[in-house]
C-alpha cells in the first residue's frame, strides 16, 4: 500500500480486446509497472476462482491491484431498479465483485451508478437514487472496500451537480472517481467535477485528446494530445488527493501496446515531480 501518497498506476481496461485480463497481470509489472485497476469484463471474471487465479499471477508478478472495475452496464443499472428479482440478482452480483475485491486486496470499487435516460429512466428521484447509494457504499465498507462513484456521460453522474448534492448529504461516507474524459463527454471540465467533489475523490482516470477539424474530441493516450496534466496534478495536490492516477485508455486510440508504458512514464514523470520525488510514486 502507498497509504498518503498519490501514485501511478494502469487499467487493464486500456488492453481491451488485445490480451487476456489473466495475462494483463503479468505482464504490466513485466514492464515496470506495479499498481493497476483490473476492469473485470463479464461475469465470467467475477467468478471467485477465476479471482483467485489473478490474485495469484498478481502476486507472482508483483502487481498491486488497488481497484476493481465490473462492466457496469452488465448489473449495476438493476441495483436502481424497483423490480425485486432484478435488484436481487445484480445485488449478488454486487457482493460478488466486493468478495473478489476482497481477494484481490483491492481498496475501492469503480461504480457508474444509475444511466440517465431523458423521460424514460423512473423511480431515479434524487432521495431515492441517494439512499440506495449510500446503502451500496455502506455494503461496500463492511467489506473494507471504498465506493467510488464515477462520472459517467450517460448516467446520473454526469452532473457535477448531482454529486455536489451528495456530497452535501453524505460527506466522507461516499467518494468518487474522476474520469477526465467522461469529463468533456459530458461537456464539463474536471475542475468542474473537483470543485464539487473534491476532497472525496479516492480515484482519478487519466485520458488524453485532440480535436478534429469539427471540433470533436478524439481521445488519445496522456501525452499524445493537448490536456495539461501539470495543471490537473496541481490541482490534485491542492486538495491533498493522495490515490490512485490510472491510465484508463480506449483500446482503439492507439497501435502498439508499447505506448501504454511510454504514456505511464510519461505521466508518472509529471506526478513525480508535482507529488513529492520521495513518495515512490508506483513502479520503477
Amino acid at each position: 500500500m502507498k497509504s498518503g501518497h498519490a501514485f501511478a498506476s494502469v487499467s487493464s481496461a486500456t488492453y481491451f480486446q488485445r490480451m487476456d485480463l489473466e495475462d494483463i497481470v503479468a505482464d504490466l509489472p513485466a514492464h515496470g509497472i506495479s499498481d493497476a485497476e483490473l476492469f473485470l469484463n463479464s461475469f465470467s471474471e467475477y467468478e471467485l476462482d477465476f479471482v483467485r487465479l489473478l490474485a495469484d499471477r498478481a502476486g507472482e508478478a508483483g502487481l498491486r491491484v488497488h481497484t476493481v472495475h465490473p462492466m457496469s452496464i452488465q448489473f449495476e443499472p438493476q441495483l436502481f431498479s424497483i423490480h425485486p428479482r432484478q435488484y436481487g440478482d445484480a445485488m449478488r452480483l454486487y457482493e460478488k465483485v466486493l468478495q473478489g475485491a476482497v481477494i484481490l486486496g483491492a481498496e475501492r470499487y469503480v461504480m457508474h451508478g444509475p444511466p440517465y435516460i431523458r423521460g424514460v429512466l423512473k423511480n431515479a428521484q434524487f432521495d431515492r437514487v441517494a439512499g440506495l447509494l449510500g446503502d451500496f457504499s455502506d455494503i461496500a465498507a463492511g467489506y473494507g472496500v471504498t465506493l467510488c462513484l464515477e462520472n459517467v456521460s450517460w448516467c446520473l453522474f454526469q452532473d457535477p451537480d448531482f454529486g455536489k448534492a451528495l456530497a452535501d448529504r453524505f460527506g466522507d461516507r461516499l467518494h468518487y472517481t474522476l474520469d477526465i474524459k467522461q469529463a468533456f463527454r459530458s461537456g464539463y471540465t474536471p475542475d468542474d467535477y473537483i470543485d464539487a467533489v473534491g476532497p472525496l475523490i479516492r480515484n482519478v482516470h487519466l485520458c488524453d485528446y485532440t480535436t478534429d477539424a469539427s471540433g470533436q474530441y478524439v481521445w488519445k493516450l496522456p501525452g499524445q494530445g493537448c490536456y495539461s496534466f501539470e495543471a490537473l496534478f496541481e490541482r490534485l495536490r491542492s486538495i491533498g488527493y493522495s490515490g490512485p492516477l490510472t491510465l484508463e485508455g480506449y483500446s482503439d486510440s492507439f497501435s502498439e501496446t508499447d505506448e501504454i508504458f511510454e504514456s505511464y512514464r510519461f505521466f508518472k514523470a509529471i506526478a513525480d515531480r508535482i507529488f513529492s520525488t520521495e513518495s515512490n510514486l508506483g513502479g520503477n
